[in-house]
């Protein structure tokens, strides 16, 4: 009895202070609601890796709190905000970490782009074996620097290709990196048989599911972009292709979950940490193939419309020597580099279709107002399949234009071009 008069006085307690709250009460909880929602922005930003790996739309990467949270944590790990200006057409060789610290063969190189329409270089930010080729900022990154890093520090080599107006792109191998590995085997691709996987060139790939490794790529790209490089291009961003692949050993991987649904995790990630978090635009180099497998990932994770609202830039590698003969009739796809491009960008827009088509939104608005990545192919400047005279490599440069690219990137492994294959800047004005 006396419980339950004790209950029923505790029953009209409540309900007298549900009824009429008093104005202390009612600050509290206010003010607890004004803290919480406060904190909300703040705790988006410091924590984005715990958000779902899923698509998010570019229209949101303006976020209002990005430069208060990057004065809380530091440059070290938000590289400063700054304005990019990307090339209308960008016309850019590749040049190796070799080739950069090689003063006198780089400087050759320098002239040939402020001499020509060249406007752009993609300069590798590793070298052949995997290690850094400059000088990170970075304690966690040290350990994987070249002894003698070929670029040094960053601000001071691209402060002056920056004053002569070269757009700096910085090539970033992902998962074939042979030093990472070999520091860390416990990311990487093992053999059946013991110890690191390796291709048939005796190289050792990490695994594409390790989100170690994913962070590991991304602390290398922000290092990059904060010394001075205008955008980040991610190649080897793939499983292996070759090799003994039936004694591969995936360390994270479950060998369930599709090879393309691993790599769009990736290429979300790459998304939100860069672009979205930092404004820093992208890219990927994929197989020519791509183009025209739009369903198929060739068994190496990589599908053209899963990389198109990801990144700024699409380079596939469309080299004609690397099609097989009798590609799309071409007895010799190497004689026909005009054709072989230009087929590749026509068969490639079709994947802005498909994309558009299976982008699961009832407001096509909402569709309408992604950004979807460019084609910025790889094209070739070497001889293989054919001798490549100035007008062929000029043909690809035509076919590029003519299929809708917006700027091509001409590839030679020992960075010697065709100077005779492009403009001079005087006919190009």
């Amino acid at each position: 009895m006396e419980k339950a008069e004790h209950q029923q006085q505790l029953n009209r307690q409540i309900s007298h202070n549900t009824e009429k709250p008093g104005l202390r009460q009612k600050s509290v909880r206010f003010g607890l609601l004004f803290v919480i929602l406060a904190a909300l922005p703040l705790a988006y930003y410091l924590i984005p890796e715990t958000i779902p790996d899923k698509y998010r739309p570019l229209f949101v990467a303006e976020k209002p709190g990005a430069a208060a949270v990057r004065a809380v944590t530091g440059p070290g790990i938000w590289p400063e905000p700054r304005e990019i200006h990307i090339p209308k057409e960008v016309k850019g060789i590749y040049v190796s970490a070799a080739t950069a610290g090689y003063k006198s063969r780089f400087n050759e190189l320098i002239t040939l782009v402020n001499q020509t329409e060249l406007n752009a270089m993609v300069i590798d930010v590793k070298d052949h074996r995997g290690y850094l080729a400059f000088i990170p900022d970075s304690e966690s990154l040290k350990a994987y620097t070249a002894t003698i890093p070929e670029l040094g520090a960053l601000k001071d080599f691209t402060a002056p290709l920056k004053e002569q107006g070269i757009y700096l792109i910085a090539r970033l191998f992902v998962f074939q990196d042979p030093a990472f590995a070999e520091a860390h085997p416990e990311w990487a691709v093992a053999s059946s048989g013991g110890g690191l996987w390796r291709d048939y060139r005796g190289t050792p790939w990490l695994d594409p599911a390790s989100k170690n490794v994913w962070r590991y790529n991304v602390a290398v790209a922000r290092e990059a972009f904060a010394g001075g490089f205008d955008e980040v291009q991610f190649d080897y961003i793939r499983f292996p292709s070759d090799g003994n692949l039936k004694t591969m050993v995936f360390p994270v991987w479950d060998g369930q979950k599709p090879r393309s649904e691993v790599m769009t995790d990736f290429f979300t990630y790459l998304d939100r940490e860069l672009r979205v978090t930092v404004g820093m635009p992208i890219s990927v180099d994929l197989f020519g193939l791509t183009m025209w497998q739009h369903e198929y990932d060739l068994n190496i994770g990589q599908k053209l419309v899963d990389a198109l609202s990801r990144f700024d830039f699409i380079s596939p590698m469309v080299y004609p020597s690397h099609y097989p003969a009798g590609f799309n009739g071409y007895a010799n796809p190497a004689d026909r580099p005009y054709d072989v491009v230009y087929q590749n960008l026509i068969r490639g827009q079709a994947a802005y279709e498909l994309f558009r088509g299976s982008t699961p939104s009832t407001d096509s608005s909402v569709t309408a107002e992604i950004k979807l990545a460019t084609f910025r192919p790889w094209i070739q400047d070497f001889d293989l399949g054919a001798v490549y005279t100035p007008e062929m490599v000029r043909a690809q440069i035509t076919a590029t234009r003519d299929g809708g690219g917006t700027g091509w990137l001409l590839w030679n492994a020992r960075n010697v071009y065709t100077e005779a294959a492009l403009e001079s800047v005087s006919s190009a004005e």
